[in-house]
């Protein structure tokens, strides 16, 4: 084999002096031989071993190979200058790997486009935040962080796509907060659903709803049966609600097909998808669901029958809820008697009764309860002798077990959606929290309001707020449909006018405040005006409440004209004249 004549190879390790242009050799040459250079096989690997063993030891105790006659002194240097030389001829020598194969291309998405003022607004909001303030106060800029979720929702409302280039950011944004992600992932579309499976962070966007962008249409009903069969859990849930939201027929033989093979905890998830337009045609499947093996599932099953006037299952609560309340006609006056059951037997175990009371509760309140709730309200009338609910809930209850009752019939209000029972054990919004005809407390009146039209419910707790001023209507509030419509908005508005003026800290208000920036409509800015300046403090206030409740004021107004900017983008690509040319900065703080 004829020997190489490759010339000898020469390095110079340079370094350029501070202040000079050109490099100064700081090293000896090293002049290395193409047979002394290992080819990028074993001996390459071993000779960086040794380089390494060399470094983690020291010099002293493992000398690095090089030239004959290296001092011990220049043993350290004769390292660096390998380890040098050696991973410049490894880059130098590195062969390229095999070429991956490229992803899918991204489906097309076919909705239009957001104009661009939308789409700067969307970059704004995803990179925004409020600046902080000193000393813990919030400022006058708006929160962009508490109006991303009203800029996402309408942005879906109108049809729009998100922009390739704020897919990651959109992501993003929607991992760090579960509560966007609905909005979040509509508006990122297929696309947004192919970007997640390339990156793990992201894989949350193809779990339950988030999936709903890849899920087959209902009508396919071979593609619906494959992913039923084939599909992850999450992905069968977000199938059913699909299915069910479309052909709620469809969707119960869909469940009905493969339940008795599902294990418990899928069970409990897939009956509660019936909720989904619940009619008289899912009794059947119900009432056997009644027999499952296990207790939530025969709880929920229950108390969707419950939901149902006219099934058996109500007709069977219905008889043993009047066996326990009456009218006892011997008192001078009406009053409803109670008689608690005495024992919980397998037929109401079977019916969703649960048998052991919480920590600190009775057993025959616990089991009256239970039957009262899950009886039809409409048995009530006939037994107290054509007696609506007005009247009903308006009679005194003997023996202390007014509360009981009345709590049972709020839950049976809210479960089976009927307005007229919550009207009456809601009363008169004049009427103080604690004493109304039938509630205890202002959760169980915020549940029954959520059961009245939009506009009853806004003048209810209009009425409420002038009655009792805000302290006590946050939860009330909440589920006010937005915007607030008047007179609910103009009676938040008077109200807090009202504390600013008694002197209150504005921060005993920020939760009603925060709900306000959110909620109120934007037309209001208008009339916030005047509230915006800072107002002369008087004695008897609280000191510098004055410049908080100004702060609060024009951030409040900020961020309405802000929400006022956002939609008119959204809906015709051009900021509102009310917006101050539509961007984000706040008017300076006091």
């Amino acid at each position: 084999m004829e020997k190489s004549t490759t010339p000898p190879t020469t390095v110079v390790l340079t370094t350029t002096a501070p202040g000079s242009a050109a490099p100064t050799a700081t090293a000896p040459t090293a002049t290395i031989s193409p047979a002394a250079v290992p080819t990028a096989d074993g001996a390459d690997k071993g000779l960086w071993e040794e380089l390494v063993t060399s470094a983690l030891l020291g010099t002293d105790r493992r000398p690095p190979a090089g030239p004959a006659g290296t001092a011990a002194g220049d043993l350290p240097g004769a390292l660096l200058d390998a380890a040098a030389l050696h991973t410049v001829r490894r880059r130098a020598g590195l062969r390229p790997g095999p070429a991956a194969t490229p992803p899918d291309p991204a489906p097309e998405d076919p909705r239009r486009p957001l104009p661009p003022a939308a789409r700067r607004r969307l970059d704004q909001l995803l990179a925004g935040r409020a600046a902080p303030s000193p000393a813990g106060r919030r400022g006058a800029a708006p929160d962009l962080a508490e109006l991303l979720p009203q800029w996402l929702a309408l942005a879906n409302e109108r049809g729009y796509k998100a922009p390739a280039a704020g897919l990651p950011a959109l992501l993003d944004a929607a991992r760090a907060r579960t509560d966007l992600r609905p909005q979040a992932l509509r508006l990122a579309g297929p696309r947004g659903l192919w970007l997640a499976r390339l990156n793990p962070e992201w894989r949350f966007a193809l779990r339950g709803a988030g999936a709903g962008g890849s899920l087959p249409a209902p009508g396919d009903r071979e593609a619906v049966r494959a992913l039923w069969d084939e599909g992850l859990f999450a992905e069968r849930v977000a199938l059913l609600a699909a299915v069910r939201a479309a052909d709620p027929a469809a969707g119960l033989a869909l469940l009905a097909s493969t339940w008795s093979a599902e294990r418990a905890e899928d069970r409990l998830m897939f009956v509660d998808s019936l909720r989904s337009g619940l009619s008289a045609a899912d009794e059947e499947f119900l009432e056997a669901a009644l027999g499952d093996r296990s207790r939530n599932v025969r709880a929920t099953a229950a108390e969707l029958l419950s939901a149902l006037p006219a099934s058996a299952f109500a007709g069977r609560m219905a008889a043993r809820a009047i066996t326990c309340v009456g009218l006892d006609r011997t008192a001078e006056s009406p009053t409803i008697t109670v008689e608690a059951p005495h024992e919980c037997d397998t037929a109401m175990q079977r019916d969703g009764l649960v048998a052991s009371p919480p920590a600190g509760r009775g057993e025959r309140s616990w089991w009256l309860g239970q039957l009262v709730e899950a009886a039809p309200l409409s048995c009530w009338p006939p037994r107290f002798r054509g007696r609506g609910p007005e009247e009903i809930v308006a009679l005194p209850v003997a023996d202390d077990w007014r509360d009981e009752l009345h709590a049972a019939w709020c839950r049976a209000a809210v479960r089976q959606r009927d307005a007229a029972w919550s009207r009456a054990l809601l009363g008169s919004p004049a009427i103080p929290p604690a004493t109304g005809p039938g509630t205890a407390s202002l959760a169980e009146r915020a549940q029954l309001l959520s059961t009245l039209p939009p506009g009853e419910r806004a003048g209810w707790v209009a009425s409420f707020i002038a009655a009792h001023g805000l302290s006590e209507a946050f939860q009330l509030l909440g589920v006010c449909e937005v915007p607030w419509a008047e007179p609910l908005g103009g009676a938040v508005i008077d109200a807090l006018d009202i504390a600013r003026e008694a002197g209150s800290y504005p921060w005993s208000f920020s939760g009603v405040m925060g709900l306000a920036e959110r909620c109120l409509a934007p037309e209001a800015a208008r009339q916030l005006e005047s509230l915006t300046a800072r107002p002369d403090e008087a004695e008897d206030t609280s000191p510098g409440a004055g410049g908080y409740w100004s702060e609060a004021f024009q951030r409040l107004v900020s961020t309405l004209r802000l929400r006022a900017a956002m939609r008119a983008e959204l809906l015709d690509g051009e900021p509102s004249p009310d917006s101050a040319g539509g961007h984000l900065s706040a008017p300076p703080g006091p």
